[in-house]
């Protein structure tokens, strides 16, 4: 009885651990590129506006312009407790898809 207790309160740290360590969920966006800068990119996808940090990302196919519709997946970009400038994006894209060319609108 005492190995199987130990090797169950194991399995459960071990379980628990994996969980804590586990990366951040990706998310996804498809939307109007409603501006585009060195260090991010703001899509519109109906009411939802979108600051998204673009420093590490990967573009598929074309890099988007204003006015184009793009699917953007993203994770958060600061970990919880971590400081950061009020300016800074709340999210980091990791790919930026062009959906479909609209060119700039200005």
């Amino acid at each position: 009885m005492k190995i199987s207790a130990w090797t169950l309160m194991i399995l459960v740290s071990l379980g628990l651990s994996s969980v804590v360590l586990a990366d951040a969920k990706t998310l996804v966006i498809t939307g109007r590129v409603v501006e585009l800068n060195d260090i991010g990119i703001t899509v519109q996808s109906a009411k939802e506006r979108l600051d998204i940090n673009t420093d590490d990302v990967k573009y598929i196919g074309v890099r988007p312009k204003v006015g184009d519709t793009v699917t953007v997946h993203y994770k958060p970009f600061h970990k919880p407790g971590e400081y950061h400038a009020r300016y800074d994006p709340d999210y980091e894209a990791t790919k930026i898809e062009v959906i479909r060319p609209g060119g700039s609108k200005k």
